[in-house]
């Protein structure tokens, strides 16, 4: 009786060893296609699979999840790398492991209202002071002040207002703002809401502003989870290479995007787990212009970014990925 007494606590501890949940990790997300190698990863089971229970908790920007994530309530956030950066800048300490997007093409763009026949950035903005609402603390301000740049156009010239993403398309179309620079989706609603009644300015060149999605993670937490993340999205980056339909309709599901709005907007963005020297200029260039705008003192030292950035975790993963 002792002997079978032995065995069957030895099963119960072997089992209660197999059988022990998967860790639960929680990730923020913006409830945007930029988002899908997260949200097929997820409904794949590739998450699953690696023995990580993932649940992805929605925001309508990524600098929101950032900030859920700095203050405690999520274990990974995904944010583009503007409100990263300034997050860095302000003291707060974490890692970068990875761009869930490449990058993206004019995911970022202005939306403004027809004047007669401006057509031309230059001209529009330079006949008469415009309103223009954007996302502040996020790449769409960032690209808005890229944008202003290279057309020169003065401060005078313009008044900058912060709305909410979801907001700005209404606030276009009823004539409460002269223009809008955001990202997709709200982008696309505005140009379809407002039909022949809107003019875009894109960059065209593609030099301008490629907005990137990183994954963020806590300083020595959740280690062993990392690795089995990645793997899960470089397999998602596959899916989606070879089964494009079956992507958007799994992105669809998550963001309620109809299957026009997916098809217009799906080849803005490379879905792919990368690390790119782009990230890094870009990092740079944001710090100055956070030097420049007051958001930080002038005499602030600007970190070494590289040293934010956990490029290990990815180059054991998929060494091509990673090009630092």
């Amino acid at each position: 009786m002792k002997k079978w007494a032995a065995v069957l606590t030895l099963l119960v501890l072997l089992a209660g060893t197999t059988c022990r949940p998967a860790k639960v990790v929680r990730i923020g997300i913006q409830m945007s296609p930029a988002m899908a190698l997260l949200m097929v990863a997820k409904d794949k089971g590739y998450f699953a699979s690696e023995g990580v229970d993932v649940t992805l908790q929605s925001f309508t920007a990524g600098k929101f999840a950032l900030q859920a994530f700095l203050g405690g309530s999520l274990d990974f956030a995904v944010a583009g790398e503007v409100p990263v950066t300034l997050a860095m800048l302000q003291g707060s300490r974490f890692r970068v492991l990875t761009q869930v997007v490449e990058k993206t093409t004019n995911e970022v763009r202005v939306v403004a209202r027809v004047d007669g026949d401006l057509t031309d950035p230059d001209d529009y903005f330079g006949n008469k002071r415009r309103r223009i609402a954007t996302s502040l603390g996020g790449g769409p301000e960032y690209f808005t002040y890229s944008f202003l740049k290279r057309h020169k156009i003065r401060p005078s010239q313009i008044e900058i207002l912060s709305q909410r993403p979801e907001d700005m398309p209404a606030a276009l179309s009823k004539g409460d703002v002269d223009a809008i620079a955001i990202f997709d989706p709200f982008a696309y609603f505005a140009e379809r809401q407002m039909r022949n009644r809107a003019i875009t300015f894109r960059d065209d060149t593609h030099t301008l502003y490629s907005e990137l999605y990183v994954l963020t993670a806590r300083q020595g937490l959740l280690t062993k989870e990392i690795p089995k993340l990645l793997i899960a999205l470089v397999r998602a980056q596959n899916f989606i290479a070879t089964n494009p339909e079956d992507s958007k309709r799994i992105v669809a599901e998550y963001t309620q995007l109809d299957h026009a709005t997916l098809n217009a907007i799906w080849s803005n963005f490379t879905f792919a787990p990368a690390l790119t020297k782009r990230l890094l200029d870009y990092q740079q260039q944001e710090a100055a212009w956070a030097k420049e705008k007051g958001m930080i003192p002038a005499d602030a030292s600007i970190p070494d970014f590289r040293k934010t950035i956990d490029a290990d975790f990815l180059r054991n993963v998929k060494a091509s990925a990673v090009e630092f």
